[in-house]
C-alpha cells in the first residue's frame, strides 16, 4: 500500500480503461488509440482504406494526389461538395513559375518584410526553387498542354520583381474565368482519367483520428447520412481549402466587417478545426486574398467587379473619395478599405461605392472581369439593363438624385466631389490622391493586364451610377503551420506525425499576397507533401 501523501502513478493503459468505462468507447477516438489496443474495441472499425487520404478536391488536393500515386501509393480524395474544384475551379487560373529561383526568393522575401509578416525562411526558399518548375510539372499531366504568360509581380518596385511570370492554361475557356475551368480540365484529367484516383463527393470529413502516439491514422467523414471512418495507412493530407465563408473566424482574425467572399462556399475552415484538434499551431490567420466586389441576395458567394474604363471613382459611406483608385493592387483590396474610425464607431468604406456615369455604363458590361463562384452561374448582360433593373446598379438623372440613392447625406458632398474629380482630370492633375491621367506603365511588361491607355476620365455625362461594393475574398491563407516538408507542425512547431498540408489552408503567405501564388503553392506543397506522405513507413 501507497504511503499516505505519496502520488499514485497511472499507467496511461489505467487511465484508458477508466476512461473507457466512464465515457464509452466513441470518445476514445478523439484521445487516439494504439494498434495494440485494438483488441479492446477501442480502435474504430475501419470502413475502407489508403495510404493516403487527401481531405479536399482542389488544384492542392489533385496535385497531391498525383504526386502520391505516381509514388506507388493506393490514394483516396474527399470532397466535401457535389463536385470538386474547390477555388482553383474558380480562381483566376493562374499560377506563377518564374525565371530565376533566386530572384524570387529575393522578391518573395521582401514581401515578408514590407508586410512584417511571419516568415519561415526554409519554406520560401523551397517555394522558390520548386516554382520554377510549375510550367513543366503542369504541361507533363497531359500531352498538349499549352500556356501562355498574362501577368508578372503585383508589386514590380520590390527587388527581385522582374522575375515573376504568371501563367495561364490555354484551352476552350477564355479570359479570367476561362483559365481556371482550363487549369481545371487538366486537373481532372491528369487525376480521374489517366490515373482513376477514387474521389468521394458529397463527403465532408469531420475529424481525424489519431493513435496513443499522437500520429493521425485515419479520418471520420460523413457519407450518405452515415459516418464512415477511413483509414490512412500512412498519412492524412488537408487539402480542403480555406475560411472565407466562415463569418465566426473572420469576425476574429480578420480586420473589417463585413467581408464577403467569391470562392467556393464549401470554404468554411473545416481543416482548421480538425488539425487544431490534434494540437496544430496556427499561422498568417490576418492574410488573405481580398478583391472588390458586389454581394446580391440571388447568390451566396460575391461576384467580383473590376472596371476597366478610366471615368470611374471610389468615394465612401459620405461620399469623399480615398484613394488613388488604380493604386490598389487586385489582391489587396481589403488593405484600402479597412480603415476604422474610432471616434465615429464605423467602417466608413465597407461598404463604398463605386461612381460612373453614361459614357461607362454605355461601353458594355461594366466590369471587364466578372469572376469568382456565382459568375459560373450568372451571366452579366451586355448592356448593364438587367443589372440596372435588378436594383445592383443604381441609377439617378442628377448626382443629387443618385446621392439620395445610396443615402450620402448631405447629396452635395457627392456633387462636390464629382466637381474637383471633372476639374482635376481636365487639369491634367488629381491633387487630392495623384491618380495618373494616363497610363505610366505602358510598354512595361509588369503590367500587362492593365493595358488601357488613359487611366483618368471626367464623370459628366448623366445619368450617373453606382454600385455598392465590398472587399470580397478571393480566398483567406491562415490556418495549421507547415514546414518546408508539407508537415503540420503543432503549437511548439513540431510535425504532428503523419499529417500534412497542402493550398491555402495554412499557407506561408502572409498579409501581402503575391497574384497566381496561391495555384503555384497548390502545386508545389501537392507535389512535396504527396511525396513525404508516401515515403511515410505504413502504420499496419
Amino acid at each position: 500500500m501507497a504511503k499516505e501523501g505519496t502520488k499514485r502513478m497511472v499507467s496511461r493503459r489505467d487511465f484508458l480503461k477508466g476512461t473507457a468505462a466512464a465515457t464509452g468507447a466513441a470518445t476514445l477516438m478523439g484521445l487516439g488509440v494504439t494498434e495494440a489496443e485494438e483488441k479492446t474495441g477501442l480502435m474504430p472499425k475501419w470502413d475502407m482504406e489508403a495510404d493516403v487520404v487527401c481531405v479536399g478536391y482542389g488544384g492542392a488536393g489533385a496535385a497531391t494526389a498525383i504526386t502520391a500515386h505516381d509514388a506507388g501509393a493506393k490514394v483516396l480524395i474527399l470532397e466535401k461538395m457535389p463536385e470538386g474544384g474547390g477555388n482553383t475551379a474558380v480562381s483566376a487560373g493562374g499560377f506563377i513559375s518564374p525565371t530565376n529561383a533566386e530572384e524570387a526568393y529575393t522578391y518573395f522575401t521582401n514581401l515578408y518584410k514590407f508586410s512584417f509578416s511571419e516568415m519561415d525562411a526554409d519554406v520560401v526558399r523551397v517555394y522558390a526553387d520548386e516554382s520554377v518548375k510549375n510550367v513543366d510539372w503542369i504541361k507533363g499531366l497531359r500531352e498538349g498542354v499549352e500556356v501562355m504568360i498574362y501577368g508578372h509581380a503585383g508589386y514590380p518596385m520590390v527587388p527581385g520583381a522582374k522575375s515573376m511570370n504568371k501563367y495561364g492554361v490555354l484551352g476552350k475557356g477564355r479570359g479570367m474565368s476561362g483559365r481556371s475551368l482550363n487549369l481545371w480540365e487538366v486537373y481532372t484529367y491528369a487525376v480521374e482519367t489517366k490515373r482513376k484516383i477514387p474521389v468521394m463527393t458529397n463527403t465532408p470529413a469531420k475529424s481525424l483520428v489519431t493513435n496513443c502516439a499522437g500520429e493521425v491514422i485515419g479520418v471520420v467523414a460523413e457519407s450518405k447520412g452515415k459516418e464512415i471512418a477511413i483509414k490512412a495507412k500512412r498519412a492524412v493530407v488537408l487539402t480542403c481549402g480555406g475560411y472565407e465563408f466562415d463569418q465566426s473566424t473572420l469576425q476574429n482574425v480578420v480586420k473589417g466587417f463585413p467581408i464577403y467572399a467569391l470562392g467556393n462556399p464549401g470554404n468554411t475552415g473545416d481543416g482548421i478545426r480538425m488539425a487544431q484538434k490534434v494540437g496544430a499551431g496556427m499561422w498568417h490567420m490576418n492574410g488573405v486574398s481580398c478583391p472588390f466586389g458586389i454581394k446580391v441576395p440571388e447568390f451566396e458567394a460575391a461576384l467580383y467587379i473590376q472596371i476597366g474604363l478610366p471615368g470611374f471613382i471610389y468615394v465612401d459611406k459620405h461620399g469623399k473619395r480615398f484613394v488613388d483608385e488604380k493604386s490598389v493592387e487586385v489582391h489587396a483590396g481589403l488593405l484600402a478599405v479597412d480603415y476604422y474610425d474610432a471616434e465615429a464607431l464605423e467602417y466608413p468604406r465597407i461598404p463604398f461605392y463605386v461612381i460612373f456615369d453614361e459614357t461607362v455604363q454605355a461601353a458594355g458590361p461594366i466590369s471587364f472581369s466578372i469572376g469568382g463562384y456565382a459568375a459560373r452561374r450568372y451571366k452579366w448582360s451586355a448592356d448593364n439593363s438587367a443589372e440596372i433593373e435588378k436594383g445592383w446598379i443604381l441609377k439617378g438623372n442628377t448626382v443629387s438624385e443618385l446621392a439620395g440613392k445610396i443615402k450620402i447625406k448631405p447629396p452635395e458632398v457627392l456633387e462636390q466631389t464629382l466637381a474637383k474629380w471633372n476639374e482635376d482630370v481636365k487639369a491634367g492633375r488629381d491633387t487630392l490622391f495623384h491618380r495618373p491621367i494616363q497610363n505610366p506603365h505602358k510598354g512595361d511588361p509588369a503590367y500587362t493586364e492593365q493595358v488601357v491607355a488613359v487611366w483618368s476620365a471626367p464623370i459628366e455625362k448623366p445619368p450617373f451610377y453606382a454600385m455598392e461594393i465590398y472587399p470580397c475574398l478571393l480566398n483567406t491563407q491562415g490556418g495549421p503551420r507547415r514546414n518546408s516538408r508539407g508537415q503540420v507542425l503543432d503549437a511548439f512547431k513540431k510535425p504532428i506525425p503523419r499529417l500534412y498540408s497542402s493550398g491555402e489552408l495554412g499557407s506561408m503567405w502572409g498579409v501581402v499576397y503575391q497574384g497566381a501564388g496561391n495555384n503555384a503553392e497548390s502545386m508545389i506543397f501537392g507535389r512535396i507533401s504527396g511525396r513525404n506522405a508516401v515515403a511515410e513507413k505504413p502504420w499496419a
